[in-house]
């Protein structure tokens, strides 16, 4: 019956889908991983963090501890972070958050995307190292808001890397939000 109706149909399936089907045809060649993401082997570790939160509408300042997981993911394009804070008195809503960072061939820069667990999520780029120091810089979303945000890493040792997490207000004034010293795992 199909056929009454569509007479030319079953042909043009057949031959549009024939070279979808055929078994020796090359599969894509997988990209090449960008020989800049090794700057950022520093993250390809765990790490255990203690620092800070600093006051803000959501809370009071606080001490935070917590440990991130780095490792190279998605075909060794990326690398995914995971900073899982931990549950104490004085910090009853800890922080988590997932980033990826990567290397835009193109653009020629540093890029990480973020999602955390109180629905925000950020862009940011970065022109990579600058001595022992690394920036990411660009906008968050959180609680329908948006705002300039960067993220400042310093190597203090093979070990040791101190992060800064800082928000711009509607001043375009920075402000910190967060400063944790991490150290790698033995």
């Amino acid at each position: 019956m199909f056929k009454q109706f569509f007479p030319g149909t079953i042909a043009v399936l057949v031959l549009v889908s024939a070279p979808l089907m055929a078994k020796d045809a090359p599969a894509p060649a997988p990209a090449a991983t960008p020989p800049e993401l090794a700057q950022l082997a520093v993250f390809e570790s765990t790490l255990n963090c203690a620092g800070k939160a600093f006051a803000s509408p959501m809370a009071p300042e606080h001490a935070t501890t917590g440990t991130v997981h780095g490792i190279r993911t998605v075909g060794g394009m990326w690398i995914n972070l995971n900073y899982d804070e931990k549950k104490t008195a004085a910090n009853p809503a800890p922080y988590h958050i997932g980033v990826y960072m990567g290397f835009d061939a193109g653009k020629k820069t540093f890029v990480q995307g973020c999602v955390d667990s109180f629905g925000g999520y950020c862009t940011e780029s970065s022109t990579g190292w600058n001595g022992d120091t690394l920036v990411f810089e660009g906008t968050s979303n959180s609680g329908g808001q948006q705002f300039g945000s960067r993220d400042t890493f310093v190597k203090k040792s093979a070990n040791e890397l101190v992060h800064t997490g800082e928000m711009q207000g509607a001043d375009k004034q920075w402000v910190k939000t967060d400063e944790e010293t991490c150290h790698k795992n033995k």
